[in-house]
């Protein structure tokens, strides 16, 4: 448990380091796609390092490797317009509620895992939490809640895909640490031939200040520690204790930052919607 809730702490420091790299940067898919390939090669590199630079393989972890690349990567981007039009705590709550609820169902569907009232309970004022920051500045524009949509699925498709390798014992998947290096390979490859595809007048390995790029390699360490904690604890706890758990205290946490760094302002349905959260997460302990 305590593993699960440092892997929390350091995943809303990482909402944090995304906004000030927005900031910097800008919202564009280009700044979004530079921001990836930095973080992915970052990663791979870091968690190379990590395994003493022994190479472990398996094409079941390779697939799933990719598939989270794929979807992290999207969401990531879009994120980026989020934090831009409409800050940290709309952007936190719609993605680690995705990251929960799907894994949820996904939990109770297909791998057994207890469904009780209490957790009925929890997921229903989650869901009321998310209906809510709809409000937060009076009512998110329509655009936005297309972003905020799809964060909430992409990010729901990525915590399912990391259970799933995680449980899998048929296939002889990689340790967490191989499967961290891997899926920030894939991020990298995926975020380079995008940029190349889309051919931006400016160079796509270069950023505006040096401190943009010091931004992005603190995010790899970080969202990479916080990912790999996460994965080990996928191994002891159920996904219907483990994502709400990460759900709850990342969205606390990194409304949080956003008043303390950012000086955002947390308007009154916000508060509400961030309380409501941490209640339906206690719930499912």
């Amino acid at each position: 448990m305590f593993i699960v809730i440092i892997a929390t702490v350091l995943l809303a420091f990482t909402f944090a380091l995304q906004k000030k790299y927005q900031q910097i940067e800008g919202s564009d898919i280009i700044a979004g796609l530079k921001f990836n390939a930095v973080i992915g090669l970052l990663t791979a590199v870091i968690f190379l390092a990590l395994l003493g630079f022994k190479i472990e393989f398996s094409a079941f972890s390779a697939v799933l490797a990719f598939a989270m690349a794929l979807f992290s990567m999207l969401y990531s981007v879009i994120g980026f317009k989020i934090l831009k039009l409409s800050g940290m705590a709309i952007y936190s709550i719609f993605l680690m509620s995705g990251g929960m609820l799907l894994p949820y169902f996904y939990g109770v569907l297909f791998l057994d895992e207890e469904l009780s009232l209490f957790r009925i309970a929890g997921v229903v004022i989650i869901l009321v939490a998310v209906i809510l920051s709809n409000k937060a500045k009076h009512s998110i524009k329509t655009a936005v809640l297309i972003y905020c949509v799809a964060v909430f699925v992409l990010n729901g498709f990525v915590s399912i895909v990391s259970k799933a390798h995680q449980i899998n014992e048929t296939f002889a998947p990689v340790s967490s640490t191989a499967f961290v290096m891997y899926t920030g390979i894939f991020k990298a490859l995926l975020s380079s031939a995008a940029l190349l595809f889309l051919k931006p007048k400016r160079s796509a390995g270069i950023f505006s200040s040096r401190f943009a790029f010091l931004i992005s390699g603190a995010f790899a360490l970080l969202s990479g520690v916080s990912y790999m904690l996460q994965l080990i604890g996928a191994k002891e706890l159920p996904a219907t204790v483990l994502y709400p758990i990460v759900t709850g205290g990342s969205i606390v946490f990194s409304t949080l930052s956003g008043r303390l760094f950012f000086k955002e302002k947390i308007s009154c349905y916000q508060l509400v919607s961030v309380a409501l959260c941490f209640i339906g997460t206690i719930l499912f302990l």
